[in-house]
């Protein structure tokens, strides 16, 4: 073989290794690649495979049932928007200052009288109170703000009605949030907003039943919409009854010659033993205790244990402005 042979061989040899390694190199690549591209696919199939299982994939059944929810959801909103335009005021027209002024003093007349007419005394009532209005008894309002102010003052005149018929034991407090037109702000409705919110805040001391009675009235009213936004309770005393507190009636006398109570519990004891009772007069019969006492008795006397005191209530109110009609897409 010659030299020439011999370089041909090692040259093809060379080639050859180099191929080798090649096709190696690439036939590893593709396996990873493989796997990679295996991966992936099983990936994105488990994905498909759990969306298919929830409520929302868009299948033909689901969007069915989708649609028909929608469809509901819309009727019962129409409906409910159809219910509210019963408080909303056929129009809100501005008047002279003057107008105002005597319609407020006429209301916080009437409202005092319908406290007082309830039991509620005239000191339990805020000095100088005028419904939140208070700064319009020496001042007239902006003539661009009494439409809205009327609203709110006939409004707040209902409520405090309403809480004088539930019988509270004094009114502790009232506040009204003044609103933008009374310093000559215009109002801007938000967008898409269908109410407009006139905020309150009322205390008063009662019973639990003249609360029930408060917010009850309240739900009744047809003309306007009260929504309770926050509501706080709390007893007027804020710790418990003592013992000490307990107050029974004493034992009293005995008449003369029949001593009661030189019983085991010492001269004066109210608790004396059989033997020890006086004897009744010939012909006395024993006094009745009246049921309506006994029950009078016994009311008394849990009063005195379990405490009588009020509860202090205390109300954040918007009253809804309804000034448009809701739009429902």
């Amino acid at each position: 073989m010659t030299a020439k042979d011999k370089s041909f061989i090692g040259i093809l040899a060379g080639v050859t290794v180099v191929c080798v390694g090649g096709l190696y190199y690439w036939a590893s690549q593709s396996d990873s690649r493989y796997d990679a591209a295996k991966e992936g696919y099983t990936n994105v199939t488990s994905e498909i495979a759990e969306m298919e299982v929830i409520p929302l994939f868009p299948t033909e059944k689901n969007k069915v049932e989708k649609q028909k929810a929608l469809d509901d959801y819309k009727a019962d909103a129409t409906q409910l928007a159809e219910k509210l335009k019963a408080f909303r005021p056929k129009e809100i027209k501005n008047t002279d200052p003057q107008t105002f002024t005597d319609a407020l003093v006429k209301m916080a007349a009437d409202t005092k009288a319908a406290y007082t007419a309830q039991g509620l005394l005239v000191d339990a009532i805020p000095k100088g109170f005028y419904l939140g209005f208070e700064s319009y008894t020496n001042t007239p309002a902006q003539q661009g703000a009494t439409g809205v102010l009327a609203y709110e003052l006939a409004a707040i005149a209902e409520m405090h009605g309403v809480l004088a018929s539930a019988k509270p034991a004094k009114l502790l407090n009232f506040y009204r949030q003044s609103l933008g037109e009374e310093t000559g702000k215009a109002y801007t409705a938000d967008k898409g907003a269908a109410y407009r919110a006139l905020p309150v805040e009322i205390a008063f001391s009662g019973s639990e039943k003249s609360l029930r009675g408060f917010i009850n009235g309240l739900n009744s009213s047809k003309k306007y919409f009260y929504l309770i936004r926050s509501l706080r309770i709390m007893n007027e005393k804020q710790t418990g009854p003592k013992a000490s507190d307990v107050q029974f009636d004493t034992a009293k006398a005995a008449a003369p010659g029949g001593a009661v109570g030189g019983g085991v519990f010492g001269e004066g004891s109210a608790f004396v033993l059989p033997s020890e009772e006086p004897a009744a007069p010939a012909g006395d019969k024993p006094a009745e205790v009246k049921p309506e006492e006994k029950s009078k008795s016994t009311e008394q006397i849990l009063k005195q244990v379990l405490g009588s005191e009020n509860i202090e209530v205390f109300l954040r109110i918007d009253i809804l402005l309804f000034e448009g009609d809701v739009v429902i897409p």
